[in-house]
């Protein structure tokens, strides 16, 4: 065990607990974090590709990730129904969306060494994607709810996500012996995987126990505790692995040195970029069908 590599995840924990139970999911403080966490997660993922002599282009590729993360904050404080004679906001997110991959292909053009060009598009929009895309659900998950309060259904997201990474180190570190992707990530094991669906699981339960069987104001029964018990870790582990096989290919540890023993803010959210996207998908299909 890494003593020194606990206590700066547990000194992490209670800051992101801070910030989540004071600031209301709505508030512009928030935007701000959320956007900062994106874009230099964006910008090291960018540094990635260099390291292993991949190109991109990083201030582009950032700042159209930035733009995109703003439409959907503005899409969810402000949705407007379809029945408007304005635009409907949904449309301008996705138009959005349209024009960040048109522009990106449009650049292409500005080069005289056309496979130069071509590289650089392919390594900004997997950027694109990778991050602000994926991100972006997470920013649904913090406006889905009452915007004055806090954003529990971030939290709860944010929660399960980090105590499945937390029982598959502990259950791996110390029991680990079946390998799941040894090429990608040596260390990793099925004995983990186990270890993270039965954290994930207790901590549903005290969930349900403290919150009277709710995630923000969304029912929160028993079978979703078990179903999601399962997903949040096969999830958190694919994401985990992704951004492993990104650094393998280009030999890199970590995507950056922001903490110590976890490494960049990609590190850290690398589980959470696919965590997210499929509790939105669960959330809009069965907890807020309330079956």
């Amino acid at each position: 065990m890494d003593i020194k590599r606990i206590i700066t995840g547990l000194l992490l924990a209670t800051l992101i607990i801070a910030l989540f139970l004071n600031i209301p999911a709505g508030h512009p403080i928030t935007l701000l974090i959320l956007l900062a966490i994106c874009g230099l997660s964006l910008w090291e993922f960018y540094t990635l590709l260099s390291a292993g002599g991949l190109a991109s282009s990083r201030k582009w590729g950032t700042a159209i990730g930035i733009i995109f993360c703003i439409a959907t904050w503005l899409y969810m404080i402000n949705p407007m129904p379809s029945n408007q004679s304005v635009l409907p906001s949904d449309t301008l997110l996705w138009s959005i969306m349209l024009l960040v991959v048109i522009s990106t292909f449009y650049r292409l053009l500005g080069y005289t060494d056309m496979r130069d060009g071509l590289n650089h598009g392919l390594g900004t929009l997997l950027g694109f994607i990778y991050v602000p895309f994926l991100f972006s659900f997470f920013i649904r998950l913090f406006l889905i709810d009452d915007i004055s309060q806090p954003a529990w259904i971030a939290f709860y997201t944010v929660l399960t996500t980090k105590i499945s990474d937390t029982g598959g180190y502990f259950i791996g570190s110390r029991f680990g012996r079946n390998k799941l992707a040894t090429i990608i990530s040596p260390k990793k094991s099925w004995e983990g995987l186990g270890g993270g669906i039965l954290f994930c699981f207790f901590t549903n339960i005290l969930w349900i126990f403290i919150s009277n069987g709710y995630i923000g104001s969304l029912p929160f029964s028993f079978i979703h505790a078990l179903v999601l018990a399962i997903l949040f870790p096969l999830f958190g582990t694919a994401g985990d692995l992704v951004e492993s096989l990104f650094k393998r290919a280009v030999k890199q540890k970590d995507s950056s040195s922001v903490a110590y023993g976890i490494g960049g803010l990609l590190d850290m959210i690398d589980s959470l970029l696919f965590t997210a996207p499929m509790f939105y998908i669960y959330l809009q299909f069965l907890l807020a069908s309330g079956e």
